[in-house]
């Protein structure tokens, strides 16, 4: 659930934003929608993740790539 101030404070970014008033069920909704949103969306990086996209990347700098001489049409 949403505390009264989160509420307040979404519901004043709506109105700054599409300069219309919505009601207090109506912004629950909504902000329950981009709170789920997010939480399927947003997932942090393990550091293990993050070490070998790391390492990869490291190693991808160091192939060097054959140059071809001839034209490609």
């Amino acid at each position: 659930m949403l505390s009264e101030k989160a509420l307040e404070d979404f519901k004043k970014i709506l109105q700054e934003e599409y300069k219309e008033e919505i009601s207090n069920e109506r912004a629950v909704e909504l902000a329950i929608n981009l709170l789920t949103f997010f939480d399927n969306v947003y997932r942090p990086v393990r550091k293990e993740w993050l070490d070998e996209a790391i390492k990869k990347e490291n190693e991808n700098k160091n192939i060097k790539y054959p140059i071809r001489e001839e034209k490609i049409y």
